[in-house]
């Protein structure tokens, strides 16, 4: 005779910390805080184009050599 499912707990207390090796959003926080102190700089990158769409044709980019001849 299968024995019946016991219900699921619901945890009522506070949260267990994270195990050792898993990060949180406090550490990384510290980290890059601790970085930034000692002189490091984050270099944010813009979108490209593959984030924003794969299959998206390519756009062209603007060439300084063939505006300043159209200039001229």
């Amino acid at each position: 005779m299968p024995q019946a499912k016991k219900p699921h707990r619901i945890a009522s207390g506070p949260r267990k910390q994270p195990p050792k090796g898993q990060m949180t959003h406090e550490a990384i926080a510290a980290d890059i805080d601790a970085f930034r102190d000692k002189g490091g700089k984050i270099e944010v990158l813009g979108v490209t184009r593959t984030l924003l769409r794969v299959d998206a044709a390519p756009v062209q980019s603007p060439n300084p050599d063939t505006d300043r001849a159209a200039d001229s």
